[in-house]
């Protein structure tokens, strides 16, 4: 008798370790599983199912060197129909880094009458200040571009998440100053939740990567949804990544810097 109640308080205690789990880590878990499910549906049906679920919204491109060059003159619309109403480039990485397209795309967009917006990619090994300065001296925004924008994706390997959470407030915090605008975090749904989801970041609008198959990130509110790295458009060879603005032109122009 005593080693079934041993037996059975093991089976309890088991199982409410592994419910604990799951509900912990439910969002990693739905995260995982829709990732794996991809391939169950072609990136153009996906594609398509959000831009029928969000038929007002307004969709837009971004773009670092990696496209290569680029056909401008045939850029204006995602599958021929959508058309393409902002257009976010790479601009600075780290401390030292330059983006060997930013300068002549900066000035093209603007030139097509496309809203632009450009971003900082952050190293986390590198001193955040020093990367806050290069974005600084290289881009120069105006009324009627988006807020700066900060992309981190990545953990340190020499610093706490805590140090690095303090170097990436300490960018947002010097970038507003200069700007007089409060930038944008990009970054993606996991990382978000498990590392940025604190009262610190609460005031900033938040450009999500998540790819999964489902209708919106978990990550609320989102501003802008980077929904796929699957698209395609005429005038840029390969998958190039789509991403929808939380909202109609009016809120895009409310948005964008006065």
């Amino acid at each position: 008798m005593i080693y079934k109640k041993i037996i059975l308080s093991i089976i309890i205690v088991s199982s409410s370790i592994l419910v604990l789990a799951i509900y912990y880590f439910r969002i990693d878990l739905s995260i995982l599983y829709h990732r794996l499910n991809q391939e169950s549906t072609t990136a153009h049906i996906k594609n398509e199912s959000i831009f029928k679920r969000y038929p007002r919204f307004l969709y837009g491109i971004d773009l670092s060197h990696y496209q290569g060059k680029i056909d401008w003159k045939t850029v204006n619309y995602i599958n021929d129909s959508i058309p393409i109403a902002f257009i976010i480039v790479r601009a600075t990485m780290g401390i030292d880094g330059l983006d060997s397209e930013y300068i002549s795309r900066w000035e093209t967009i603007k030139s097509k009458g496309i809203i632009r917006g450009a971003y900082h990619y952050y190293r986390p090994n590198q001193h955040s200040l020093s990367q806050a300065k290069q974005f600084k001296n290289r881009v120069k925004l105006r009324p009627g571009d988006l807020p700066p924008i900060l992309d981190i994706e990545n953990l340190s390997t020499i610093q706490t998440v805590e140090n690095l959470k303090l170097g990436i407030k300490k960018w947002l915090d010097d970038i507003e100053f200069h700007y007089g605008v409060t930038p944008i975090i990009y970054t993606g749904d996991h990382f978000y939740r498990k590392h940025l989801n604190t009262p610190e970041f609460d005031k900033y609008p938040i450009w999500i990567a998540n790819y999964g198959n489902y209708y919106e990130p978990f990550t609320k509110p989102w501003n802008i949804w980077q929904f796929t790295e699957q698209g395609q458009i005429e005038g840029v060879e390969g998958f190039i990544d789509l991403n929808v603005f939380n909202g109609t032109y009016p809120d895009l122009k409310s948005f964008l810097i006065q």
